[in-house]
């Protein structure tokens, strides 16, 4: 008797995954990713998370697959994007504290040093803000 009962167990026991993958799964919610945290501790989480909102920073939004924002970025937000490097991000910082905001991304091209081949790679990692 007691080794028709352990058979019946381990029978049990293996079609019980194969029931349970049938049960309507729980859904997880959506997640719009934003920034948490404040300086040390920050970390990317979902709107709704605990913790203080902050923006995200270029690195952050590049990896993301978001657009940074070239009229309101920092240098260290427009050295993540590709083709931007560090130098080249202080110079369009410069050159837009100088001579005003970028209508429109092809307005980089005013920057020396970015040309049609770097533009084209920055492109689809970056916006202008301004109307």
């Amino acid at each position: 008797m007691a080794h028709r009962v352990a058979i019946a167990l381990l029978v049990l026991a293996a079609l019980l995954p194969t029931a349970l993958r049938r049960l309507p799964s729980r859904r997880a919610r959506p997640c719009e990713i934003e920034g948490r945290g404040t300086e040390p501790f920050h970390w990317l989480g979902c709107r709704g998370d605990s913790g203080a909102e902050r923006p995200l920073r270029g690195l952050e939004l590049v990896l993301l697959g978001r657009t940074v924002d070239i009229d309101r970025a920092t240098a260290e937000d427009l050295a993540a994007v590709p083709g931007i490097g560090t130098s080249l991000a202080v110079d369009v910082v410069r050159d837009r504290e100088e001579r005003g905001p970028f209508l429109h991304p092809d307005e980089l091209r005013r920057v020396r040093g970015i040309g049609p081949v770097r533009l084209e790679r920055a492109r689809p990692y970056i916006r202008a803000s301004s109307p």
